[in-house]
C-alpha cells in the first residue's frame, strides 16, 4: 500500500481522512480473504461484528466536508480546489492500487453531493442516506414489516400512536401536536427522539400524537391533505379551532421554544415582594439560578386553578420564608410550610403536589353506602380514582378543580385489591400510554361505568349525564344475551382489542336515550379471563350489538354520534318491519293486495352482508313511511325454513304495485344502499317525467309561445347519474312530487344526455331543482324559482309558500296529511 508519506504538500488533515479510508478498506479486505479461505469460518464472523460495531471503520461517521479537508463554511470554490488537489493524488491513472481508487470514489461522492448547491443543502440538513438509516434500517422482510405497521412510536409512553379512526376523538381540550410522518422518512427517523423528548417533558400540557402515514395514507392524504413528511400540525384550541403548520427546525431546541410561545400567552409568573395570605396554596420561588423559567412556566400551567406559583427575588423576603439556602420552593397553605429542595421540574412538582390536601380514600362498606344512595334519588355524582403506592395525583386534583360540583374519593387498590377487581380495574398497566384507565363513576340512579381510552376531563363530563351507560361484567352480559326483557345496545371488546375510537361517540350517543326507560348501554371490555364470553359475539374487532330479549343486531357503519343514534332509533321504529313467509304469499296475491308493497328478501347466512341490507332497508321504510299507499317488508330467512325461503338464494328486492298481477325485482348485490334502492322502487310508482329538449319546450316554457294557454307549474329536478348526491336528493323530491301531483307538474332531466338543454336553463351544479311558474291572472309574467334541497317536508313547505302567492286555488289539491314517521314502540315484538 501506497505510503501517505510520499504526497509532498499534504496537510495533517488530509492525511487524517486518507488514513481513516484506508483503515476502513484494510478491514473489508482482511474481512473478504478469511471469508475465502477454508476454516476462518469463525474468524470471519468476528471480524465482521466488529466491522459493523467499530465506530472507527464506519464510513458514515467521515463527513463529506472532511473527506475533502474543508470546512462547513467553505464556499463552492473551495471544495472545487479541494477535491481536484486531492484527485490528483488519488485518480486512478495515477496508480494501480485498488485502495486508493477506493479512496478516489469516496472523494468523488463527497464533491458530487458538496458542488450542487441544492444537494449540499439537504446534506446539511440531513445527513447522508446511510446516516439517517442506520439506526432504522431493515435487512428482512420481518423488519421492514414491523417498521410498515408498527411504526416509530408504537411503544412510547409519552407519544400516542394515532389512525383516521382515533384522530377526531383524540382531539379535544387544550394543546395537541401532532406529527404525520413515515417510516421510512429519513428526516421522519431524525425526528423521532426529538419528539419523544418533547412529548416527556410536554406531559400534561401537549397531547402529543403521530399518525404513521405509510400505513395510515388514504386518511393522511385524502382526509388531512398531507403533502410532505414529516408534517407537524399544531392546535392551539384542541377540536375548537383550526391547526397551524409548524414550519420551523426539527429540533428540540426549537420545537419547544414554538409550543412555550403558546404556553407564556395562557400562564404568566409573577415576581412579588411581599409575603401573601396563606389561605389559598401558594408557592414561592426563590430565585430562577436553579430553576429556569421554562419550568417554572409548564409548572404554573399544570397548578392552574391549584396552586399560586410566585417568583421571590429580594433577599430579605427570602430571608422571611426560609434560613436554609439550599431551598428552592417553599409551599404555604394555611398554616402549613413545606419546603422543596429539588432543582428537577419533575421533583419540584411532585413535591407540591403531594403537599396539597388529600382526598378521602374509601373502602367497600362507604361505597355501598354511595351507590345505595344514588340509587335512593341524590344527584351528584361521585368520581373514583384508582390508586396504587405509585400513582400520581396531579390529575385527581386537576379534575376536582374542573368539576367542582362532583364528589371526588380514591379506592387504593393495593389495600381493596377485591374492590378493585370487582370493579374490573386492572393493577397492571395503571398509566398505560397516559390514558386515565384508572378512573371510575357512579351516577344518578346507581349505574357505575369505568374509564376507557379517553383523557379524564372527557370522560367525567360525558359519563356523568350518561345515567343509562353501565360497565358490565361477564355474569352481566350473559343475562342480557340469554333475554333479560329490556334492550341492550352494547359495545363488546374481546381481550387486548383497540376500541378508543369507539368510547366518547358510544357514550354520547347514549344521552339520546337517557329519557327512555327500557333501553340501556353497556360496555363489555374482556380480560384474558373473560375472553370467552366476548367471543360470543366478536372476533377480530370490538362490535355494537343491539340486544333486544333474544333478537340481536350488528352495527356495521360508520362510529360516530349521528350515525349509531339512526341505527338505534331505526331499530326502535321498525316493529312493522320485519314480515313472515305466510304474509309474503299474501302480498304476492295481487287480488287481496291493498298497498304497493315493497319487500326485501335475505336468505339465510348471509352473514355481514346482509345485516348492511337490514340497515339499509330501514332507512328505506323510514323515508318511504310517509306514503299511504306504500308498506315496506324485509324478510330474513333462517336456515331451518321451508316454504318461501328454500327460493331465496340471494338478497333481492321486490315491488309488487297496487292492483297488478306483476312485479319488479331487482338484485340487491347491486343496489347495495338506501338512496339507489329509493330511486329504482320510486321511479316505478311516482309520475315524474322524463323530460328532453323537445319535451321541455312543449310542456315547461310553451307558455312563452302560446300565452293565451294555461298550464300548471312546473317542477324540474336537474340531475346527472354520475351524481352521488342526486341519488340522495331524488327520494325527497319525488316524494314531495306524489304530494303536489294534482298542484304542479313534476319532471326530471338528464343533464348528461341533455347537456344542451341544462346549459340553456344554465344549470351550474346538481342536482338542481327549478319551480317554473307560467304567467296567470295575478302575474304578468312567467317566473323561474331556484328551490333550495331539503326533506320533502322542507319542500312542501317551501313551495306552498309559493304557490300561495302565485294561485292558492292551488293549495287545495294538495295533501299535506304526511303519516306520522313513528309509532308506538312494543319491545317484546322485536
Amino acid at each position: 500500500m501506497t505510503s501517505v508519506k510520499m504526497f509532498t504538500n499534504t496537510n495533517a488533515h488530509e492525511v487524517k481522512v486518507i488514513n481513516q479510508v484506508k483503515r476502513v478498506i484494510t478491514y473489508c479486505t482482511i474481512i473478504r480473504r478469511l471469508r475465502d479461505r477454508p476454516g476462518t469460518g469463525k474468524m470471519y464472523k468476528l471480524l465482521l461484528i466488529i466491522f459493523v460495531v467499530t465506530k472507527a471503520v464506519n464510513l458514515s461517521d467521515v463527513s463529506y466536508y472532511e473527506r475533502l479537508g474543508v470546512s462547513k463554511q467553505a464556499s463552492t470554490q473551495e471544495i472545487r480546489q479541494a477535491y481536484k488537489k486531492l484527485a490528483i493524488k488519488l485518480h486512478p491513472d495515477k496508480t494501480s492500487d485498488s485502495s486508493e481508487q477506493e479512496q478516489f470514489i469516496k472523494i468523488t461522492e463527497a464533491y458530487e453531493t458538496l458542488k450542487d448547491p441544492e444537494k449540499r443543502q439537504k446534506y446539511d440538513l440531513y445527513g447522508s442516506y446511510p446516516s439517517y438509516t442506520r439506526k432504522y434500517d431493515y435487512r428482512s422482510q420481518s423488519e421492514y414489516n414491523n417498521l410498515f405497521y408498527n411504526g416509530l412510536y408504537r411503544d412510547d409512553p409519552f407519544v400516542d400512536t394515532l389512525s383516521g379512526q382515533t384522530y377526531y376523538n383524540y382531539l379535544n381540550e387544550g394543546f395537541h401536536f401532532i406529527n404525520f410522518y413515515s417510516p421510512f422518512c429519513p428526516p421522519c427517523q431524525n425526528l423521532v427522539d426529538h419528539w419523544k423528548k418533547l412529548a416527556e417533558i410536554y406531559k400534561g400540557i401537549v397531547k402529543v400524537g403521530a399518525v404513521n402515514c405509510k400505513y395510515h395514507n388514504s386518511f393522511c392524504y385524502n382526509s388531512m391533505r398531507i403533502g410532505s413528511y414529516p408534517s407537524l400540525l399544531f392546535y392551539p384550541n384542541g377540536k375548537h379551532g383550526n391547526f397551524i403548520y409548524y414550519r420551523g427546525e426539527h429540533t428540540l431546541e426549537h420545537l419547544d421554544k414554538f409550543v412555550m410561545a403558546y404556553l407564556n400567552s395562557r400562564v404568566h409568573v409573577p415576581i412579588v415582594s411581599q409575603i401573601r395570605s396563606s389561605d389559598k396554596p401558594i408557592a414561592y420561588v426563590l430565585g430562577t439560578n436553579r430553576i429556569n423559567r421554562g419550568a417554572l412556566t409548564r409548572i404554573s400551567y399544570l397548578l392552574n386553578g391549584l396552586v399560586t406559583l410566585a417568583i421571590v427575588e429580594d433577599d430579605s423576603l427570602r430571608a422571611k420564608l426560609t434560613n436554609d439556602d439550599s431551598t428552592v420552593v417553599v409551599f404555604k397553605f394555611k398554616g402549613t410550610t413545606t419546603q422543596i429542595q429539588s432543582t428537577e421540574e419533575k421533583g419540584v412538582l411532585k413535591e407540591i403536589v403531594e403537599s396539597l390536601p388529600k382526598v378521602e380514600s374509601i373502602g367497600p362498606e362507604k361505597l355501598k353506602e354511595i351507590r345505595n344512595h344514588l340509587r335512593q334519588g341524590a344527584n351528584t355524582a361521585w368520581v373514583l380514582h384508582f390508586t396504587t403506592k405509585d400513582t400520581d395525583r396531579l390529575l385527581l386534583h386537576q379534575m376536582r378543580v374542573a368539576f367542582p360540583n362532583m364528589n371526588f374519593v380514591e379506592v387504593n387498590c393495593d389495600k381493596w385489591s377485591e374492590l378493585c377487581a370487582s370493579l374490573h380495574v386492572s393493577l397492571k398497566g395503571n398509566e398505560d400510554k397516559g390514558h386515565n384507565s384508572r378512573w371510575g363513576i357512579l351516577k344518578r340512579g346507581g349505574a357505575y361505568q369505568l374509564a376507557h381510552g379517553t383523557d379524564a376531563r372527557s370522560f367525567i363530563a360525558v359519563a356523568a349525564e350518561s345515567t343509562n351507560l353501565h360497565t358490565l361484567s361477564a355474569s352481566d352480559l350473559t343475562r342480557i344475551l340469554d333475554g333479560d326483557g329490556s334492550i341492550w345496545v352494547l359495545v363488546v371488546v374481546p381481550y387486548q382489542l383497540s376500541w378508543e375510537h369507539i368510547a366518547e361517540p358510544f357514550m354520547k350517543t347514549s344521552l339520546h336515550f337517557i329519557n327512555s326507560e327500557d333501553i340501556n348501554f353497556g360496555i363489555m371490555t374482556c380480560t384474558l379471563n373473560t375472553d370467552k364470553h366476548c367471543r360470543q359475539l366478536a372476533q377480530n374487532e370490538p362490535v355494537i350489538v343491539l340486544q333486544a330479549g333474544r333478537k340481536r343486531h350488528y352495527y356495521n357503519g360508520h362510529i360516530d354520534e349521528s350515525h349509531l343514534t339512526e341505527f338505534i332509533e331505526l331499530l326502535l321504529d321498525s316493529e312493522d318491519l320485519v314480515i313472515d313467509e305466510q304474509q309474503v304469499l299474501e302480498i304476492s296475491d295481487a287480488s287481496s293486495r291493498q298497498h304497493t308493497w315493497l319487500v326485501a328478501y335475505l336468505p339465510a347466512n348471509c352473514g355481514y352482508q346482509c345485516d348492511e341490507l337490514a340497515h339499509e332497508w330501514r332507512l328505506v321504510a323510514k323515508k318511504l313511511r310517509s306514503l299511504e299507499f306504500v308498506r315496506v317488508g324485509l324478510l330474513e330467512c333462517s336456515r331451518h325454513s321451508d316454504g318461501f325461503c328454500r327460493n331465496v338464494r340471494s338478497p333481492t328486492a321486490r315491488l309488487y304495485p297496487l292492483a297488478s298481477g306483476q312485479h319488479y325485482t331487482v338484485s340487491l348485490q347491486h343496489l347495495t344502499q338506501a338512496p339507489y334502492i329509493l330511486e329504482w322502487a320510486l321511479s316505478l310508482v311516482d309520475d315524474v317525467q322524463k323530460l328532453n329538449w323537445n319535451l321541455f319546450s312543449k310542456s315547461v316554457i310553451s307558455e312563452e309561445l302560446n300565452p293565451s294557454s294555461y298550464r300548471k307549474p312546473w317542477l324540474v329536478y336537474f340531475h346527472s347519474p354520475r351524481c352521488s348526491h342526486c341519488y340522495v336528493h331524488y327520494a325527497d323530491f319525488s316524494i314531495a312530487g306524489i304530494f303536489l301531483r294534482k298542484a304542479v307538474e313534476v319532471g326530471k332531466v338528464n343533464c348528461i344526455s341533455d347537456r344542451s338543454l341544462c346549459q340553456n336553463e344554465h344549470i351550474t351544479s346538481y342536482p338542481s331543482l327549478r319551480l317554473y311558474l307560467p304567467r296567470n291572472d295575478y302575474q304578468t309574467f312567467s317566473r323561474v324559482i331556484s328551490v333550495q334541497l331539503k326533506d320533502y317536508n322542507g319542500l312542501l313547505e317551501e313551495i306552498k309558500e309559493y304557490l300561495t302567492h302565485y294561485d292558492d286555488s292551488l293549495l287545495d289539491r294538495i295533501d299535506f296529511g304526511i303519516r306520522n314517521q313513528r309509532f308506538n314502540i312494543k319491545h317484546d315484538e322485536f
